[in-house]
């Protein structure tokens, strides 16, 4: 029977996506599944005002709480930036860029160390260029390659798989059509993924 094939959308700014993807591949290992990731730069929001503002705020203030329960449960290191979103752009770049040097999944756990469990800032080309050279890759080379801008023409590609496929937050894995939205639905993924259809 053919490996079955996730589609997992994420966001290097998400922290629950960060949570999902410091355990995502050794359980997608363990079902002999395929993952196919692909990462997102959300389109800029206006922010909110008013209580829709007071309603954001309590939101992240609980998702930084939510998250420091989970790593804990997952004895994940946890040291969240300061700072909130950055743009992520050209951390995306980078990911075509190692992608396509066999590093993808290598790089992509990078990025997503650095930002959460490290606290850097992802949005400067010199902690992404580190990123590479954890993976194997020349630095020089990296840098060059987000200087050229080659890398960041994929980017917005990705908005469209994820519309085709109704994604509306992240992490959220597609499998036989069916979607599982959140860190916490990956129990939920394996068992579709081991489901004999």
């Amino acid at each position: 029977m053919a490996r079955k094939k996730i589609l997992y959308f994420f966001s290097f700014n998400s922290p629950y996506a960060a949570l999902s993807d410091l355990r995502i591949d050794q359980m997608v290992d363990k079902v002999d599944a395929r993952l196919e990731p692909i990462p997102l730069v959300p389109p800029p929001l206006d922010p909110p005002s008013g209580l829709a503002a007071q309603l954001q705020q309590s939101k992240m203030e609980y998702m930084a709480e939510d998250c420091v329960r989970w790593a804990k449960r997952l004895c994940i290191p946890w040291s969240p930036p300061a700072a909130g979103p950055v743009d992520t752009r050209d951390a995306v770049a980078g990911y075509y860029y190692a992608r396509e040097r066999g590093k993808e999944r290598d790089y992509r756990n990078a990025v997503f160390r650095s930002r959460w469990c490290e606290g850097k800032d992802i949005g400067d080309r010199t902690v992404l260029a580190a990123c590479a050279s954890d993976c194997r890759l020349s630095a020089n080379d990296f840098l060059q390659a987000l200087r050229t801008r080659h890398y960041h023409s994929q980017v917005d590609d990705a908005i469209g798989r994820a519309l085709e496929n109704s994604v509306f937050g992240v992490p959220t894995f597609v499998v036989d059509g069916e979607r599982y939205w959140g860190n916490d639905r990956l129990e939920f993924l394996l068992e579709a993924v081991e489901r004999d259809d």
